[in-house]
C-alpha cells in the first residue's frame, strides 16, 4: 500500500511538473522565406529550435513559419520592429533597405573564399556593425551567415571570360549596386522580383541571372538555364534578426540560449551552403544537364579588374568611403591570419 502511495505522488508530481512546464512554455515564432526541405536555410533554422528547446528543457517553444506565410523579407523585417513577430532570417538586400550600410559587403569579388568570409563575419567589423544596427533600427542582429556566393548561369553561351557576357539580358535584384556590376561587364542589367524570374528565364524576357547553386537547384532555375559559371561575385550574407524588446525581456539565461542557437544555426548554413557549392552544382550538372564551370583563380581576377572599381566607388557614395577602407582593411588581415 505503501509503495502504491510513493508511485502516485510520484506521478502526479512528474505530471504537474510537465503541465507546468507546458502551461509556461513561450511560444517564440521565427518567420523565415525558404519552404521546409533539405536546404541550408531551413535546415539551420530546424537546429536552432532543437538547441533552444533542448536547452531551456521546453520552456521556450520555437513555431517555425517557413516559405514566405508571413509575408515577404520586408514584411517580416516590419513585423520584427514592430514585436508581432521574435525572429527573422533576412537577405543582405533586405537589411540594406533598413541599413543603408549592408551595402558594403557587396563590393564584387571581395573574398577569395568561404573561410575568408567567415573570419570577417566573426571579427570586429562584424561586431560593431550589429551594434550600429541596433542603434540606428532597433533590430538586434544576432549573427551573420553565408547566404552564399552569387554567380552567373545564361542560355546563350559559357561564360569564361568578361567578354563573353556582351549583349546578354541578366536579371538582377532590384539593386543599383547589382545592376552597375552587371552593367560594367557589357551585359544589360534587367532588374525583377525574385517571384518572377523562373517565368522570365522561361519566356526569355532575359537571357540569365545570378544566384547561389542551392537557390538555382531549389528554385528551378536549373530547369530553364543551360550554363552556369561560378564566378562567385559576390558574397551574400544571411542576417538573424530578433526584436530587442523581447529578447531583452528574456532571462540571462535564455538570452544566452538565444544568442548561442543563432551562432549554430549560421554555422550550420555557412558548412551547407559551402558544401552545397559542389552538391548542388552535380545535381544540376546530373540531373537536369546543366553545363557548369567553375573559374579558377585567373579567371576570376580578369572580372574583378573590371568590375570591382565602379561598384566600389558607387558603393562608397551611398555608405562612406570609412566603412569600405575598413572592411577592405579586415578582408587583408583576414587573408593574413589564415594564409600567412
Amino acid at each position: 500500500m505503501l509503495i502504491k502511495k510513493i508511485v502516485a505522488t510520484a506521478c502526479a508530481a512528474a505530471v504537474s511538473g510537465l503541465l507546468s512546464t507546458a502551461a509556461f512554455a513561450q511560444d517564440i515564432k521565427f518567420g523565415i522565406g525558404i519552404p521546409e526541405g533539405d536546404f541550408p536555410e531551413y535546415n539551420a533554422l530546424v537546429r536552432f529550435k532543437e538547441y533552444v528547446e533542448f536547452k531551456s528543457n521546453g520552456e521556450m517553444n520555437v513555431r517555425l513559419f517557413p516559405n514566405n506565410q508571413l509575408g515577404g523579407e520586408r514584411e517580416m523585417l516590419e513585423q520584427v520592429q514592430q514585436g508581432s513577430l521574435e525572429l527573422t532570417f533576412a537577405a543582405d538586400g533586405a537589411m540594406a533597405g533598413f541599413y543603408p550600410p549592408m551595402q558594403v559587403w557587396s563590393i564584387p569579388y571581395l573574398f577569395e573564399s568561404a573561410p575568408v568570409a567567415w573570419e570577417v563575419m566573426n571579427g570586429e567589423f562584424a561586431d560593431d556593425m550589429r551594434a550600429d544596427i541596433l542603434e540606428k533600427t532597433g533590430l538586434r542582429a544576432l549573427a551573420f551567415s553565408q547566404n552564399g556566393f552569387r554567380s552567373f548561369t545564361n542560355n546563350i553561351r559559357p561564360i569564361i571570360n568578361p567578354e563573353d557576357m556582351a549583349g546578354m539580358k541578366i536579371r538582377t535584384m532590384e539593386s543599383p549596386v547589382f545592376m552597375e556590376l552587371v552593367n560594367s561587364l557589357g551585359a544589360t542589367a534587367t532588374p525583377i522580383s525574385g517571384s518572377e524570374v523562373l517565368m522570365s528565364l522561361r519566356q526569355g524576357v532575359v537571357d540569365g541571372q545570378e544566384n547561389p547553386p542551392a537557390v538555382v537547384y531549389g528554385g528551378g532555375l536549373g530547369e530553364v538555364q543551360k550554363y552556369y559559371t561560378l564566378d562567385e561575385h559576390v558574397f551574400g550574407l544571411h542576417v538573424i534578426i530578433a526584436n530587442e524588446e523581447w529578447f531583452s525581456g528574456l532571462s540571462e539565461g535564455n538570452r544566452q540560449i538565444i544568442k548561442d542557437a543563432a551562432l549554430l544555426m549560421a554555422w550550420t548554413e555557412n558548412l551547407q551552403k559551402t558544401e552545397g557549392d559542389w552538391r548542388f552544382s552535380e545535381k544540376l550538372r546530373e540531373e537536369l544537364g546543366m553545363e557548369i564551370h567553375v573559374s579558377t583563380p585567373d579567371e576570376k581576377a580578369a572580372f574583378k579588374e573590371i568590375t570591382q572599381a565602379p561598384v566600389e566607388a558607387f558603393i562608397r557614395t551611398k555608405v562612406g568611403d570609412a566603412l569600405v577602407d575598413e572592411l577592405l582593411g579586415q578582408v587583408d588581415a583576414a587573408k593574413d591570419r589564415l594564409y600567412d
